[in-house]
């Protein structure tokens, strides 16, 4: 069986027990090895090249979510003082 080949058989197997398969005929442990083995076979690569550079891209989104809360709450509090 070619590296292709056995993707395919392998996304195929995954379909079944995401879109079709019961309760009793889900089975986690095998989905587990179905998605070990698709990522041995074809690993999807990491935005990141360290640790430490995912933690710091965290750490920069949450402060500007921050950021963009700070202004949302401002324009909330000054659009509720010029109604009264």
């Amino acid at each position: 069986m070619t590296k292709e080949e056995e993707i395919r058989m392998i996304n195929k197997k995954l379909d079944f027990y995401v879109m079709e398969a019961s309760d009793e005929e889900f089975d986690t442990e095998e989905v587990r090895k179905l998605v070990k083995r698709l990522d041995e076979l074809d690993p999807i690569p990491l935005p990141w090249k360290s640790d430490e550079e995912a933690l710091k891209d965290f750490w920069d989104y949450c402060e500007e979510r921050q950021r963009e809360e700070r202004i949302i709450a401002e324009m909330i509090k000054q659009k509720m003082g010029a109604r009264f």
